[in-house]
């Protein structure tokens, strides 16, 4: 049993001396005899008090004064007002009132004839229960500031009345009186303006403040009138009717003690107790009631613990902060007086013994040796941060230590939820799991086998002398924390049965300190663990524990973990451990991937919130966040492995820290490719992807990945980044079919446009002019990028494929004339393209090139040089009209004489270099119709001195070129004029005409010139009488606003500043106001508004 508290006498008295009453107070014990004396002893001040712990026994009591005639008669009961500086005692039915430094009466209060009982309160206790300790280890004295302000009550049972008095600080600042329906046998303030009556058998509940009295509930007899309304809630809170004779009813009375820590108070009545809320004053029903061996006789509280003593006034029990279980029963010759709180001290007649505390570090200790971790949870929760050196971090082991008994009794649900409350580091869980689910971090077999003998041998240890070496854990070291052993796993099968065999030796029945519990939760979990039940809950949606079994609630855990003994331990009894193990898992992958945005400063508000309440560090799992994401990612890949692969694909495919070589290993050997595929992409490694598709499908074996589809697919979801590594793996689809680098380079994805344009042109350049003409095309007309790189590169392409195509195909055959269609309406359209740049390339003899190079001569301005090439080198009349009207209708000054231009090359040609292959070109063209004319779209005039010369004899032709004057083309230019003559100068025409052309043909160009000069005069008459009528309009406006007259007397004031215009400037608006001028602005920018 543990050893809370050693009582040591510390006061003895002799056989003449009876003592009545005890009280303690810091470093003062007053105690109070039946001969009406007062002794005052003084204690250390680090012994006897709940706030300072101490494993050393505490020192005798010094006796520092006595008062023999303190009373008449025998002191019934002390206390200590110590704000107010007051020692107030009870005797002979009154109250007394003493100086606490002096001991001098002040007082008897004559009102308080007939006294019972009496309670003292302070709002310093209420406000401040716990403070942290002075140097000395004693409690500090209160500030004058806190006593000055505190508020002190003394409250006194008389017959039927409660008779109440307050102190602000040393100050009696008034009384009263209040009616109650009986005298209570004992009293316990709840709140420092509320006071809990206890009567033979039932309670009340006095409001001081103001003055009201209600009915809690009544026990151990018939509903009476003061619990008719509370009946039905009492009979729900447990046996409140006890089975005592009604002689053993009668004798005693019914207890209260006030439990801080949950803020609720004890009720106690014979065998039965219930709880109540100090806040509300309703009954806790979530909270069981105690069920008492013996009837206790008096009731109090120690922090932590309930301290009570039975009836028979020899044992003194003290029980659990939480479960209400006796760690400890502590027997004496007799007691009849108990002193509760800070200084808690018992006494006999004669005798008194200080409940000298142990060190709560101790006493966890104990209970750890005694193998009673649910006490030592249960104390380690209910105690204040100030009592245990980083209590969290005792806590978090002792469940981790808890955790880990579960495990080994086979609880493996309530284990892990445990586990995942605490934040347990991953390596010391998985420790735990064979090396299929733990890898690396398994246990060997060796260790398992130190880990027993270890135990056994702790046990040992435990059963001779009751301790055991439980140092590492309060000094925040865990022994089980070790270096995890190494456990290699090539064939799954063959591993899973090693596993098998190991948790059949490493859970054997020796290692187990303690009989199968009965079924049920052990541990009663807290509500630190609500994160882990909303886990749980979320998990068996889709998580099956068994054939007919589900992930339940803590209540339901006894029918999940209830799986038999170890020596049943089978395949199916590890499925359904790793099943467990996920919650866990997941709740860890969480937490970790919450404190690693923390790191990374892309934290939410809702990681900030979570991190803040559990109070999560890096250090929580380990100095490297990264290292244990790892361990708990390829865990859980192990578990979903084992239980359901099907799960795979979701981890793979979102953000993970798994280990790649396992993954691997594990995805290959279950015949999972595409979850790997995936896993590498989560993961960017694109090489070993491609590579592993590349494998498969080069080979014969068919599966969903063979081919090169799958490798094309991979390369669409890679971008600019990895451009290097496209270029790598594309080129084998290309070669096979062109349509994979269409898929691949133009598809409409955010990837697939963000690829750099100029080095995928220069890539395929390189594979395949086709597919480079298909790229450019996109970019010029599906994209319409507007470099002009790339409009000349496609121009290029374009003559490259008719070249090629041009000594293969015949001139009308659509392998050549679909090119040359694409070049021309290229050349038309863009704008972006360099002309020089493509004319340099076009050979100078190519005659399927000829209207190519009249737009690109057009692009540059030599619109003459483009006519000549429509009018003499393909006598397409009708095209050089057209590309006139195109020309005409720019905005270009130059370009308004462009059919001049026309006229001109009709009426006066220029000369034509010829040369011997031009006049063989015809015998040429009919053998061969993909020959070259070599004609030069822009000769220089002849020189005068070549036309007059002879004609060369025929060896001289093949050496020099001779010079030819084109017939004038008389029949075009009448048809130039006849439609276009308004847009050709009159004058310009007819000296470009021959003298001899007859008047009738000249009579539509005539006519239209006419036409149009008539029209001309006639508009500009026109325009001209219209301003001259606005001229007319626009006088007599003014002549009207001249004639107007604005008549301004001495009456009449400007709007603006309100003082008389007098004979001072103005300034008149449209409107008719008049202003000042200096005022004309201000009113304008009114008028504006």
């Amino acid at each position: 049993m543990l050893r809370a508290f050693a009582p040591v006498p510390v006061v003895e008295l002799s056989s003449k001396e009876r003592i009545q009453a005890i009280f303690a107070a810091r470093d003062k014990l007053y105690v109070g005899l039946a001969s009406g004396a007062l002794k005052v002893y003084s204690v250390s001040p680090s012994t006897g008090s709940s706030s300072a712990p101490t494993t050393s026994p505490p020192e005798p009591a010094k006796l520092v004064t006595t008062i023999d005639q303190f009373t008449k008669r025998a002191v019934e009961q002390l206390a200590v007002l110590e704000e107010a500086r007051v020692l107030v005692a009870l005797s002979d039915g009154y109250v007394y009132l003493y100086d606490l430094d002096t001991y001098a009466l002040q007082e008897r209060l004559h009102r308080t004839k007939g006294a019972f009982v009496m309670a003292t309160s302070s709002d310093l206790e209420f406000d401040k229960p716990f403070v942290a300790l002075s140097s000395d280890g004693s409690l500090p004295n209160p500030s004058a500031a806190d006593i000055q302000g505190t508020v002190s009550r003394l409250v006194v049972s008389a017959r039927k009345k409660l008779h109440c008095y307050e102190w602000q600080g040393a100050e009696l600042i008034g009384s009263r009186e209040i009616s109650i329906p009986e005298r209570p046998r004992s009293l316990t303030f709840i709140r420092p303006d509320k006071i809990l009556c206890g009567l033979v058998v039932e309670y009340f509940l006095v409001d001081i403040s103001a003055s009201t009295v209600s009915s809690v509930f009544a026990a151990g007899r018939p509903v009476g009138p003061l619990n008719g309304a509370i009946a039905g809630v009492a009979a729900n809170i447990g046996d409140i009717t006890s089975s005592a004779s009604a002689s053993a009813r009668r004798q005693g009375c019914a207890l209260a003690a006030l439990l801080p820590e949950d803020d609720s108070v004890l009720l106690v009545n014979e065998f039965s107790s219930a709880f109540l809320s100090a806040e509300t004053g309703g009954f806790i029903k979530t909270k069981k009631p105690i069920k008492w061996k013996d009837v206790p006789a008096m009731l109090g509280y120690t922090y932590p613990y309930v301290i009570s003593v039975a009836a028979n006034s020899k044992r003194l029990e003290v029980r659990s902060p939480k479960t209400y279980t006796v760690l400890e029963a502590i027997n004496f010759p007799t007691l009849a007086h108990l002193h509760d709180g800070r200084y808690p001290f018992v006494a006999s007649s004669r005798q008194i013994w200080q409940l000298s505390i142990k060190s709560f570090e101790e006493q966890v200790r104990i209970l750890v040796d005694q193998n009673q971790l649910d006490e030592a949870i249960s104390l380690a929760e209910g105690l204040d941060d100030v009592f245990i050196t980083d209590r969290t971090e005792m806590l978090r082991k002792l469940k981790m230590m808890k955790a880990e008994e579960l495990y080994m009794r086979m609880k493996f649900q309530q284990s892990m939820m445990m586990f995942s409350e605490v934040s347990a580091p991953p390596e010391r869980v998985l420790a735990l799991y064979p090396a299929v689910i733990a890898g690396d971090a398994a246990r060997k077999d060796d260790d398992v086998g130190e880990a027993t003998e270890g135990h056994k041998q702790d046990e040992t240890e435990a059963d001779n002398n009751g301790t055991s070496d439980i140092a590492p854990l309060v000094n925040g070291k865990d022994k089980t924390d070790g270096d995890a052993a190494s456990v290699a796993s090539t064939n799954p099968d063959a591993q899973r049965q090693k596993d098998v065999e190991f948790f059949d030796r490493f859970l054997r029945p020796s290692i187990l300190s303690s009989t199968k519990p009965p079924n049920g939760v052990v541990a009663k979990y807290t509500s630190s663990g609500a994160d882990t039940m909303s886990v749980a809950d979320s998990l068996a949606n889709f998580l099956s524990i068994g054939k007919n079994s589900r992930i339940t609630a803590p209540s339901e855990a006894a029918s999940v973990s209830d799986f038999g003994g170890p020596e049943s331990l089978d395949g199916k009894a590890l499925n359904k451990a790793v099943r467990c193990l996920l919650i866990y898992l997941i709740d860890t992958r969480r937490k970790i991937a919450r404190l690693a945005s923390v790191e990374s400063g892309t934290i939410t508000k809702e990681d900030l919130e979570l991190v803040s309440t559990e109070k999560m560090t890096a250090a929580t799992f380990g100095a490297d966040l990264g290292k244990e994401a790892t361990i708990v990612d390829t865990a859980l890949l192990r578990c979903y492995m084992l239980i359901n692969p099907q799960l795979v694909g979701p981890l793979v495919r979102l953000p993970n820290h798994c280990d790649k070589d396992v993954v691997r290993q594990q995805l290959l050997s279950h015949d999972k490719p595409t979850e790997l595929v995936d896993f590498y992409y989560t993961k960017k490694l694109h090489r070993d992807a491609l590579e592993l598709l590349k494998e498969l499908g080069d080979s014969r074996q068919l599966s969903e990945l063979s081919g090169p589809e799958p490798i094309v697919e991979y390369l669409q979801k890679l971008g600019q980044e990895h451009i290097n590594l496209v270029f790598e793996f594309a080129t084998g689809p290309i070669r096979m079919d062109e349509q994979y680098g269409i898929d691949i380079f133009m598809a409409n994805t955010p990837e697939a446009e963000s690829l750099s344009r100029t080095a995928v042109v220069k890539y395929l350049s390189g594979i395949s002019r086709s597919l480079t003409i298909k790229y450019l095309e996109h970019l010029v007309f599906s994209l319409g990028d507007l470099s002009p790189d790339f409009h000349n590169e496609l121009a290029v392409a374009y003559l490259e494929d008719i070249k090629t195509n041009a000594q293969l195909y015949s001139l009308d055959d659509d392998m050549l004339q679909r090119p040359l269609d694409k070049l021309l309406r290229l050349l038309r359209e863009s704008r972006q393209y360099r002309p020089e740049r493509i004319l340099s390339v076009i050979p100078r003899d190519s005659s399927l090139l000829l209207e190519a190079k009249a737009i690109l001569f057009s692009r540059i301005g030599e619109h003459k040089r483009a006519l000549e090439i429509y009018v003499f080198n393909m006598k397409d009349y009708s095209k050089a009209q057209e590309y006139c009207m195109n020309v005409y209708d720019t905005d270009a000054p130059n370009n308004k004489t462009v059919f001049h231009t026309l006229l001109e090359l009709y009426l006066r040609p220029p000369g034509i270099r010829v040369t011997l292959s031009n006049r063989m070109a015809p015998s040429r063209r009919s053998s061969n119709s993909s020959s070259m004319y070599n004609l030069s779209a822009s000769p220089p005039p002849p020189p005068p001195s070549l036309l007059l010369q002879k004609s060369p004899s025929s060896s001289s032709l093949s050496s020099m070129p001779s010079y030819e004057v084109p017939a004038m083309n008389l029949d075009a230019a009448l048809d130039l004029l006849s439609n276009h003559g308004s847009r050709v100068s009159a004058i310009d025409a007819l000296e470009l005409l021959p003298s001899d052309i007859k008047m009738t043909a000249l009579g539509p160009f005539l006519e239209a010139h006419l036409r149009t000069t008539t029209a001309s005069v006639t508009r500009d008459r026109l325009f001209a009488s219209l301003l001259k009528t606005e001229l007319v309009r626009t006088q007599q406006a003014l002549v009207d606003l001249r004639s107007r007259n604005i008549v301004i007397s001495d009456t009449r004031v400007c709007p603006v500043c309100v003082k008389r215009l007098g004979s001072s400037v103005i300034s008149v608006f449209p409107n008719r106001t008049v202003v000042h001028y200096g005022c004309a602005k201000q009113y304008r920018e009114t008028l504006k508004q």
